[in-house]
């Protein structure tokens, strides 16, 4: 225990002296003032440091400074990952739209990893002068037809690699 105290009071004479040393070698002026802020910190830091130890809290600059940046790296990382995703709909959409479609909305679902498309969501309707496939109706039958939009599946299946059940037309 009296090592660790000692050691601490050899740290903050240290401390103290190479701070005597830099406000004696900064010129006066309105840096100084600024030098002094900064100087005060690192003594502050040195007292606390060893505090800080004895209850086994790890506090250093660069633990703060590199949180901060992965915190932003993250933040960064979900912003492309979106426009990514956004760029995907739209492109998908402009390329419905040229094959005759009017499409309402566009929803794609990647995996974590933004590798694969997990499915795409489309709601569309037939421009008009287009003839739309209909499956046929059974009397008496409560379920509504639904529309084929073969064209598009195709496209979808052969363009973005997705599997035939995991696009819903709504």
């Amino acid at each position: 225990m009296i090592g660790i105290i000692k050691g601490w009071c050899e740290g903050l004479i240290v401390a103290i002296i190479i701070s005597v040393i830099i406000e004696l070698l900064i010129p006066e002026g309105n840096n100084k003032k600024y030098v002094k802020v900064v100087v005060g910190v690192y003594i502050i830091f040195v007292t606390i440091n060893p505090i800080l130890k004895l209850i086994d809290y790890d506090f250093t600059f660069e633990n703060i400074f590199d949180l901060e940046t992965q915190e932003a790296s993250i933040n960064l990382d979900t912003d492309i990952k979106d426009v990514y995703i956004l760029g995907i709909e739209e492109t998908v959409k402009k390329e419905i739209e040229d094959l005759g479609y009017n499409v309402n909305s566009v929803i794609v679902r990647v995996d974590k990893n933004y590798e694969n498309i997990e499915s795409i969501e489309i709601s569309v309707t037939e421009k008009e002068g287009n003839t739309i496939n209909v499956d046929p109706v059974i009397i008496g039958d409560n379920i509504k037809p639904k529309i084929k939009y073969d064209d598009i599946t195709k496209f979808l299946v052969e363009n973005y690699l997705v599997d035939k059940e995991k696009i819903i037309f709504r």
